[in-house]
């Protein structure tokens, strides 16, 4: 079982109640950019911020802009006329103000969340995250409840995990219809705001994307969060990966079995990808690389997930395939997935399986029973920590191929050629170079093939049928010749 224990800084110690009570202040009267700066002047090594007021910044943080047309939608709440009144009233009279957070608190709470993540531990501030499949293990104070923000924050507990808080339309923005003081609190006020589960008109006609455009800045903190995690977790085993990524896929519902549900981080990954500023393409490249160490761990359903990437590939453009084969990191254990997709696809390819059925079934896994000992073994395994043991042990089960099967599936009859194919064929070539160049063993076949000239002979059948092939051809016959010399 997994364990959300480690990398404790024992000398984080939590914040004073005074600490907490100046941000809490500054929150409930609606001033979330003092009480963000003063969460700023508090940050530090020696003490991690409580659970309720990340999981507030969160909400300031994903709490959506206001439409252009309507930029004093909440903030001209019932205007006194000049015309009306005394001016001795108007002198007295309460100010308006608003209760939801502006556009400059939502950048200002971005801000102090990747300093956080930066400062504090992973585990401390993983706290403020939905935690799947947990009971509530962290009861909240009454004072949690004492501003909007801490009320409306709660959504992001209740959450399924932490990749739903950051689709498009999860924090929708506060209706105010009339403003109140609640009697008895004469040293706060409390203002009655209602949230509508609405969803802005302009994506009524639309899907949802799986990352709001003012989330990006979110997402970059959960993929600094996991790889912080990550490298505190690191120790001798051969892969690297976050134990506290690995607690955000949720475990099998029948209770036993291993973890497979990653759906929603890989809707994230390709729709990173997808975009047009290298920023986000680059954090969906990196997001998919902590994901790969994760699948590698014993407690992970490898096949699944292969199966997941695989059936994205299939329906992506070409343009999209290129950019997410091109992007992974030059690490044995990176590319001997990449290895493993690229023979997956093609196989797959070739043996005619219609892509638009490929999108894995979780009913599909009952089957598991019938894989012989060994699985039962790897299900029945009891951990009390995700270390690099465990991730090596089904790092183990990617062993790497001989050459004749690159050849094969290289060269094969795939019954169609595209740009996506060749870009797999081209990727799949350089991932298997570039694992016996590191490997210990070299496959001798391989040498020869690279250095009397079939490896090139190939190439040029392969890539040279095609004009939008001719460059990636180009490419891999200078490859060719620098391996053949190695």
């Amino acid at each position: 079982m997994v364990s959300d224990s480690s990398h404790q800084n024992p000398q984080e110690c939590e914040m004073t109640r005074n600490q907490r009570g100046l941000v809490e202040t500054c929150f409930e009267e609606g001033q979330y950019e003092s009480g963000i700066a003063v969460l700023e002047q508090l940050r530090s090594e020696s003490f991690k911020p409580p659970v309720s007021l990340v999981r507030q910044l969160f909400y300031i943080a994903l709490y959506p802009p206001p439409p252009s047309l309507d930029h004093v939608e909440e903030r001209d709440l019932n205007p006194a006329s000049p015309s009306k009144g005394s001016p001795t009233k108007t002198k007295h009279q309460a100010p308006k103000m608003t209760f939801a957070p502006s556009v400059n608190a939502s950048e200002a709470a971005q801000r102090l969340l990747l300093s956080f993540v930066r400062t504090n531990t992973p585990t401390s501030l993983f706290q403020a995250l939905p935690q799947p499949g947990k009971s509530d293990e962290l009861p909240f104070e009454s004072d949690d409840h004492d501003s909007v923000v801490a009320k409306e924050s709660l959504c992001i507990k209740d959450a399924k995990h932490c990749w739903a808080i950051l689709k498009e339309g999860f924090v929708p923005r506060i209706k105010i219809s009339q403003p109140s003081l609640l009697a008895g609190k004469k040293r706060r006020g409390k203002l009655i705001a209602n949230t509508e589960e609405y969803i802005e008109e302009k994506y009524s006609d639309s899907v949802l994307a799986p990352v709001a455009e003012h989330a990006w800045l979110v997402l970059q903190w959960l993929v600094e969060l996991f790889q912080r995690d990550e490298s505190l977790a690191s120790g001798d085993g051969s892969v690297k990966h976050s134990p506290l990524l690995l607690l955000q896929i949720p475990s099998p519902r029948s209770g036993t079995g291993l973890r497979w549900e990653a759906d929603a981080p890989l809707d994230i990954v390709f729709y990173c990808v997808s975009q047009g500023q290298p920023q986000r393409r680059q954090l969906g490249l990196e997001l998919m690389a902590l994901l790969i160490g994760i699948c590698l761990t014993a407690e992970f359903d490898f096949n699944m997930f292969l199966e997941q990437v695989t059936s994205r590939l299939y329906s992506a453009t070409p343009e999209i395939v290129q950019t997410f084969m091109s992007g992974f990191h030059l690490s044995r254990s990176a590319q001997l997935f990449k290895l493993a997709l690229c023979r997956k696809f093609l196989s797959d390819e070739s043996g005619g399986r219609n892509p638009s059925s490929r999108r894995p079934k979780p009913q599909a896994r009952a089957v598991r029973a019938a894989r012989g000992a060994a699985a039962a073994r790897e299900q029945n395994l009891s951990f009390t920590s995700a270390n690099d043991s465990s991730a090596s042990f089904s790092a183990s089960k990617i062993s790497m191929p001989p050459s004749g099967d690159i050849v094969h599936l290289l060269t094969g009859p795939n019954g169609r050629t595209s740009p996506a194919i060749i870009t797999v064929k081209k990727e799949l070539l350089i991932s298997y170079a570039y694992l016996q160049q590191i490997a210990e063993q070299r496959d001798v076949e391989w040498q020869q093939l690279a250095t009397d000239g079939r490896l090139e002979d190939q190439v040029n059948s392969v890539f040279g049928g095609e004009s939008y092939a001719q460059q990636d051809r180009d490419a891999l016959i200078s490859l060719v010749r620098v391996w053949a010399m190695n």
